[in-house]
């Protein structure tokens, strides 16, 4: 009787909210939601542990990327809370008649207002806390750094991102220096030693020659596609396809060559207040750990945490996957 009435309970809460549960397991939440806003519609997959209260919202890097692919390594968070996996405007799976001069920060940050909003007007009495990657990392600073929009959340969990392209930049170069000259790589130490970077010369800076020499030498060699079951778990249970995916890119070259170069919140994030953990995979050279020690240092006024992750380059959720997922759900449940 029992049973059957926990399997009635269920077949209700799938009907009604798209939820789906097991006699030992809490109610979890399969929920798809769409943001529409200026051109864009943006789909917000929610998956989860809707009683906890407690919502983690993805925002994913790239730029360009996406967020449900990603679930294959975050998917651990979900019986401890919910997550929102958001696709950006123009990356993922969104979709719409959109202007490509949209993509810049302060309608991402808009976009992203929209997104806390529907999802606090979806479920009230929930806590929303950000769970940014890489290029997400901006767009979060962005969101909170406008108005009052930390108000909304109830924490930022930062990982390997930067508050300003300046030092990103700044660092990227000192990381290809000093392992240019561990490796021996003449050629390469040469280049960054004649390369320089100051704010008079950064938007004569060529950061992508640069960049590329930080992969020669492996500032980031792990790749998302070597693990088959990811790749299995992307083409058969990600709603993302490669024609959508990979047709993105393109939109983002304006974004490049102007709107990317004058990202700096440096002198905002003494305005943040809300708890910070930052969470960076030390091996990296895409954003090295050198822009976590900054960041936090710059965060004068919020309660924040370092957590490193020693075997990981950019994407720790990906090398290290355990130890990131219950540092994330230790933040959230401190």
């Amino acid at each position: 009787m029992k049973s059957l009435f926990i399997n009635l309970v269920c077949s209700i809460l799938l009907v009604t909210m798209g939820a789906s549960c097991t006699e030992k397991d809490t109610p979890v939440v399969e929920k798809t939601l769409f943001l529409r806003n200026k051109g864009a519609d943006m789909p917000i997959w929610v998956r989860g542990n809707v009683a906890s209260n407690k919502m983690v919202l993805f925002m994913h890097g790239g730029p360009g990327d996406c967020a449900m692919c990603y679930r294959y390594y975050l998917k651990g968070l979900e019986k401890n809370v919910a997550v929102a996996y958001w696709d950006q405007r123009i990356a993922g799976s969104s979709s719409g008649k959109v202007d490509p001069k949209t993509l810049n920060y302060e309608q991402l940050g808009e976009d992203a207002y929209y997104a806390v909003k529907l999802l606090k007007e979806q479920f009230p009495q929930t806590q929303i806390y950000l769970l940014a990657h890489s290029y997400g990392v901006e767009l979060a600073w962005q969101f909170l750094t406008t108005n009052s929009n930390q108000q909304l959340v109830s924490g930022l969990m930062i990982v390997n991102g930067t508050f300003s392209n300046y030092r990103w930049l700044f660092q990227v170069r000192e990381w290809v220096l000093r392992e240019a000259k561990r490796q021996q790589k003449a050629d390469i130490e040469q280049y960054a030693q004649t390369h320089t970077i100051t704010p008079e010369t950064l938007k004569g800076f060529d950061w992508q020659t640069m960049y590329r020499k930080m992969l020669d030498l492996g500032g980031n060699p792990l790749s998302l596609y070597s693990n088959k079951k990811f790749v299995l778990n992307y083409v058969f249970s990600s709603p993302n396809t490669p024609l959508a995916q990979f047709t993105h890119g393109s939109a983002y070259q304006s974004y490049f060559d102007t709107e990317m170069l004058n990202f700096d919140k440096s002198a905002s994030l003494k305005s943040i207040n809300i708890p910070v953990g930052l969470f960076w995979g030390t091996k990296d050279g895409v954003v090295p750990v050198e822009v976590g020690y900054e960041t936090r240092d710059l965060l004068v006024n919020a309660p924040k945490t370092l957590v490193t992750f020693e075997q990981s380059w950019h994407e720790p959720f990906v090398s290290e996957t355990d130890k990131f997922v219950r540092e994330v759900i230790r933040f959230v449940n401190p």
